[in-house]
C-alpha cells in the first residue's frame, strides 16, 4: 500500500502536476490522521471493555461477599439472642427464681458462655482497597456505601471485642474456678439434642450456692444482656444496609 503510494506521488511531480500533488498529499494526511483517530477509538473500546470487565469481576466478587455476610449476620443474630435470653434466665437465678434442675442452669450457662462472635467476609473489598482498584467502580455512591459498611463492620468487631473482654472477666474467670466445664457442656448438648434424661452427675447444691452468691458472675450475666442487645441492634441494621447493597450491585450488574 504505501508503494502504491509513493508511485502515485512520483507520478505527479514527473507531470509536473503540482497543485494535484498537494490535493493527493493533504489527501493522504487525512486518510492517515484518520486511521490514527480510528486506531484511538479502537484502543480505547478495548481498554473500557477490559475495565468493564474488570468491573463485573469485582461486583460479583462483592455480592458473593455480602451474600455470605448476610448467612452469617442471620447466624450470629439468632446466636446473640439465644444468649440473651438464656442471660435473662441465669439473671433470674441470682435474683431467687426457683432452678428446674442444674442440667437447666448448666445449659443456660453454657448458652451464654458459648463464644461464636460475628466473622465478616470482606476480601474483595479488601483487595479492591490494596490493589488501588476501588475507583474502577462507575458508581460514586456505591464506593461510598462500601467504606460506609467497612467502618460500621470496625464498629461490630470494636463491640464484639468489648463483650468478649467482658465474658473472659466476669464469665469466665469465676466459673472456671467453681464449676465444672466438662459436665456443663455435657448437660448443654443433652438439651440441644433433646435428651430428656436426668444427668448422672449433676452438679452440687455448694456449687451451685457458690456461683449464684458470687456478684462478679451475676454482673457478666448483666454485662450480655446489655451488651448483647446492643450488638443485636447493629447486626440488624448491618442485615439491612447489606441486602441495600446487594440491590445496588445487582442493579450494576443489570445494566
Amino acid at each position: 500500500m504505501v508503494t502504491i503510494f509513493r508511485k502515485i506521488r512520483q507520478s505527479l511531480l514527473q507531470q509536473n502536476r503540482v497543485t494535484r500533488y498537494l490535493v493527493y498529499a493533504i489527501g493522504e494526511i487525512i486518510l492517515v490522521v484518520i486511521g490514527i483517530l480510528i486506531a484511538l477509538q479502537v484502543n480505547n473500546y478495548r481498554e473500557a471493555q477490559i475495565k468493564k470487565a474488570r468491573e463485573r469481576a469485582f461486583l460479583h466478587g462483592l455480592k458473593s461477599d455480602l451474600l455470605l455476610n448476610i448467612t452469617e449476620l442471620d447466624r450470629s443474630i439468632d446466636r446473640y439472642t439465644r444468649a440473651s435470653s438464656s442471660a435473662e434466665v441465669m439473671i433470674s437465678y441470682f435474683e431467687g427464681a426457683p432452678i428446674s434442675g442444674s442440667d437447666s442452669l448448666n445449659f443456660h450457662t453454657m448458652e451464654v458462655l458459648n463464644w461464636e462472635p460475628f466473622i465478616r467476609n470482606n476480601s474483595t473489598i479488601r483487595e479492591m482497597i490494596s490493589s488501588g482498584s476501588l475507583g474502577i467502580l462507575s458508581d460514586d455512591s456505591l464506593k461510598s456505601e462500601l467504606m460506609r459498611m467497612e467502618l460500621n463492620y470496625d464498629k461490630i468487631d470494636g463491640s464484639q471485642e468489648h463483650m468478649r473482654y467482658d465474658y473472659q472477666e466476669y464469665l469466665y474467670g469465676p466459673y472456671f474456678r467453681t464449676g465444672d466445664v466438662g459436665q456443663a457442656y455435657k448437660d448443654y448438648i443433652k438439651f440441644v439434642d433433646r435428651d430428656t434424661q436426668t444427668s448422672a452427675k449433676p452438679t452440687s447444691p455448694e456449687v451451685i450456692e457458690k456461683l449464684l452468691s458470687d456478684p462478679t458472675y451475676k454482673n457478666g450475666f448483666s454485662l450480655c444482656l446489655l451488651n448483647g442487645r446492643n450488638l443485636i441492634e447493629e447486626l440488624k441494621t448491618m442485615k439491612v444496609s447489606t441486602e441495600q447493597l446487594l440491590d445496588r450491585i445487582e442493579a450494576q450488574l443489570n445494566r
